[in-house]
């Protein structure tokens, strides 16, 4: 892997790039401009937590007329398990 940026062969090779098997390989590694890598599996990406508390609100809305929407849907445990929408509509063959 390069650690400094590399022109090798007509090829641009930047910073975290994997180098060619050369007879070049021993001698980037002896001036420090590249590292040798186990292939290691990659560790997931952490995913992004809420910060801040969820846009909208829950409940009737506050102008007293029902056909107002007041923000979002809340939480059920029938959305919280089961993430894939069913169809609302079965199309007949």
């Amino acid at each position: 892997m390069a650690v400094y940026p590399i022109l090798y062969g007509a090829r641009q090779y930047e910073v975290g790039d994997e180098l060619p098997d050369s007879e070049m390989k021993q001698t980037w590694l002896d001036a420090g401009t590249a590292t040798l890598v186990e292939d290691e599996p990659e560790a997931p990406a952490p995913r992004a937590q809420m910060l801040a508390a969820q846009p909208g609100q829950i409940g009737i809305s506050n102008s007293g007329n029902e056909d107002d929407l007041a923000g979002r849907i809340p939480k059920s445990i029938e959305r919280a398990t089961d993430p894939v929408k069913k169809p609302t509509r079965s199309r007949k063959k």
